[in-house]
């Protein structure tokens, strides 16, 4: 069916019906068989010329769609909708007179099934352009992410002292494969900061860690004065190898809740595709406002 109903599409509408009937009886009653209100149809019919003649059904067509504008916009669109169905179902054009000019009617006919074909064709033509659009945004951040995944492993093997400048390089990339603003790594006097992302109105400023030894309370406490001393500001800690018992048990819950504490794990499961980032900051997100718990599950979803 027409999806855009233009000037051109309404005078091949009006034509088609006026010229599909011989007697206008026959015109009203597929008029109130469209949906046309018994009132706008007595109303149109009670119209008569300068000389007290009934409207032509061609000028009646005119007098109902003048109505019809002045209505509802969905009323009108359903009555021409259905005024289309009519002409395109007409299977016979046969003239009931000798001055029936039926042949007007099935050439209406005709161009709507032309118009709806075309119409049918654009959209699958633009349906067919989004599929495609996101078909390579999703191999695009596959194939991405697959590079990334093989940067992830090999790190790995770095020395100590490289593995920090190699997640800092990791999870900026991360962030841009992900669509994340970032910010790069800056230092501030008397702080040095990985950098900061922008997530769905806020700054979060980035801690990254990768060390042997998995991160205490006062690291944690350190960063947390960080961020408290920024307006507005969240922060993400990020330590590889995890955190201590004892930073676990003993974060406040619940009080000034200003930073979320991510590990290696949750690293992996975004680089290798469990999950993506905006899925598990989301979740850190809720976990934190609803439950004050900021170290969440590797398993968002169970």
């Amino acid at each position: 069916m027409l999806d855009v109903f233009t000037e051109e599409v309404e005078v091949i509408v009006k034509d088609g019906i006026a010229n599909l009937y011989w007697y206008k009886s026959d015109l009203h009653k597929a008029w109130l068989r469209s949906g046309v209100p018994a009132t706008i149809r007595d109303e149109v019919i009670r119209l008569r010329t300068k000389d007290d003649q009934e409207f032509s059904k061609r000028r009646q067509m005119d007098a109902l769609y003048d109505r019809l504008r002045s209505g509802e916009y969905n009323r009108r669109l359903e009555i021409s909708r259905n005024f289309v169905r009519i002409l395109i179902e007409q299977k016979m054009f046969v003239p009931q007179s000798e001055m029936h000019r039926v042949e007007i009617a099935e050439r209406c006919s005709l161009k709507l099934r032309e118009l709806i074909r075309q119409q049918e064709k654009e959209r699958e033509h633009n349906d067919s352009l989004r599929a495609n659009i996101e078909r390579t945004k999703r191999e695009t951040y596959e194939s991405r992410i697959a590079n990334l995944q093989l940067k992830f492993a090999e790190a790995h093997n770095l020395p100590p002292q490289k593995k920090g400048y190699e997640l800092e390089s990791l999870f900026n990339e991360l962030m841009i494969i992900s669509g994340i603003t970032v910010e790069e790594p800056f230092r501030i006097e008397g702080e040095q900061l990985d950098g900061a992302i922008k997530y769905d109105g806020h700054y979060y400023l980035i801690e990254l860690k990768w060390t042997s030894d998995k991160s205490d309370p006062k690291e944690i406490g350190h960063f947390f004065y960080k961020v408290e001393g920024k307006l507005q500001a969240r922060g993400i800690f990020l330590s590889m190898n995890g955190f201590t018992n004892g930073a676990i048990t003993t974060l406040p819950k619940g009080k000034n809740l200003k930073i979320i504490l991510l590990d290696g794990n949750h690293l992996a499961n975004v680089i290798y595709n469990t999950y993506k980032f905006q899925d598990l900051l989301e979740y850190s997100i809720r976990q934190a406002s609803l439950k004050g718990e900021i170290y969440c599950s590797h398993n968002i979803y169970g």
